[in-house]
């Protein structure tokens, strides 16, 4: 009863569900700030498309831009499990309906760089030309 509390505290193991909803709100700050970054500024995206061991289709969409610094930056924007398939059009939505929702103009997009696979470049590279 007599000892530092902060030595108590330190000794005392986090739960897993701690750490998890940790590692959770620090993901959400990068993302909310990459995003603001992201309403202003002209950006290129890449775009990825996997299945895992499973056979989920999961689509991996990196954004590239340049900071204030005029440094070119890499960062990670989001990930979405496809529904449905991995074609262009089913890719086209997943993007669309993450830039809607964190309301990234559409048109901030001056680049768009994809695998090439013939699944893929139909009707994503068309669609985002608008």
């Amino acid at each position: 009863m007599h000892q530092d509390p902060s030595k108590v505290l330190k000794t005392l193991p986090l739960s897993n569900t701690s750490v998890s909803r940790r590692i959770d709100e620090m993901a959400a700050n990068v993302e909310d700030e990459l995003v603001v970054f992201l309403r202003n500024i002209l950006f290129s995206i890449q775009l990825d498309e996997s299945t895992t061991v499973d056979n989920n289709a999961i689509l991996m969409a990196y954004g590239r831009y340049f900071d204030e610094d005029t440094i070119l930056q890499e960062e990670m924007l989001f990930t979405s499990n496809l529904i449905t398939n991995t074609k262009g059009l089913s890719i086209f939505t997943a993007v669309k309906s993450y830039l809607e929702k964190n309301d990234i103009p559409m048109h901030n997009i001056v680049a768009c760089a994809t695998d090439g696979a013939p699944s893929m470049m139909g009707d994503t590279v068309v669609l985002l030309r608008f």
